[in-house]
């Protein structure tokens, strides 16, 4: 019984903050920042709460004071998101569309999970109790084409961004797990050509879908959603699953028909 009720009381913590997350982006966008700063002590000390009581993702061993901080740089820069509106155009370099154009005889796709240790990633973690958080693709086995959905680091605005595996590094022990899948000339083709299509209209960081699981535009997403809406593009999706639900390990975990061919493992 007791087990029982523990469970169900991390159940009741965990959707404690999420609606205060959810508080915290709406707010965000009306500009209301010291209800946002009230929030943020909110959040604060229901975090504190559940370290105290020992009951949220002890395998994390996350300590007040880093939760403080993660949350503390989440929300900073969170006015570099936009939740109605593309803020991000033309950050995919025409180098590395030609680059991604000339793998397409290669026959793979590479899908890169990492556990980069951002304070966005470690807060998801919370949520997720998955190592890896976040998502890429590449077309070339050497990465040198890795791409996703990300904040822009502070150097490009949240979006679609091209990315480096040696700046996934936040931590230490950050690490990658990298896949590869079939695909045909064709297949990738297309993926590349939306990527295009993305890069020219514009894209935006879906901050708020993390929670609210919805995006407000098509081109506005996270990660994970990114990915899936690339092999959907192909026609090479392998589970099915609302765009806006899937997670980075959904990949994984739900590759019933062994698409993926796992390559390696790597600290970084």
């Amino acid at each position: 019984m007791y087990y029982y009720n523990k469970i169900e009381r991390q159940q009741q913590f965990t959707e404690f903050i999420k609606i205060q997350f959810a508080m915290i982006f709406m707010i965000t966008v009306i500009g209301q920042q010291y209800r946002m700063l009230y929030c943020m002590i909110a959040i604060s000390v229901l975090f504190c709460v559940i370290l105290q009581q020992n009951i949220a993702f002890e395998h994390k061993q996350h300590n007040i004071k880093f939760l403080c901080y993660n949350l503390k740089e989440v929300l900073k820069d969170l006015p570099r998101h936009h939740f109605f509106q593309y803020c991000n155009r033309y950050s995919i370099s025409n180098d590395i569309i030609q680059q991604a154009y000339q793998t397409v005889e290669n026959g793979y796709i590479y899908i890169v999970l990492s556990d980069t240790g951002t304070p966005a990633s470690e807060l998801i973690s919370l949520f997720t109790k998955k190592t890896y958080n976040h998502a890429s693709i590449a077309f070339d086995a050497q990465l040198k084409t890795l791409m996703s959905y990300n904040n822009g680091q502070c150097i490009s605005p949240p979006g679609l961004n091209a990315e480096k595996v040696q700046y996934l590094r936040k931590k230490e022990n950050a690490c990658i797990i990298v896949y590869q899948m079939r695909a045909t000339a064709e297949q990738k083709k297309r993926m590349i050509s939306k990527i295009e299509k993305i890069n020219s209209e514009g894209s935006s960081y879906n901050t708020i879908g993390l929670l609210l699981k919805r995006s407000f535009l098509p081109n506005i997403m996270f990660c994970s959603q990114f990915v899936y809406c690339l092999l959907c593009e192909a026609g090479i999706a392998y589970f099915d699953k609302k765009m806006e639900t899937v997670t980075p390990m959904d990949f994984v975990e739900l590759d019933y028909k062994r698409k993926l061919e796992f390559l390696y493992e790597k600290i970084l």
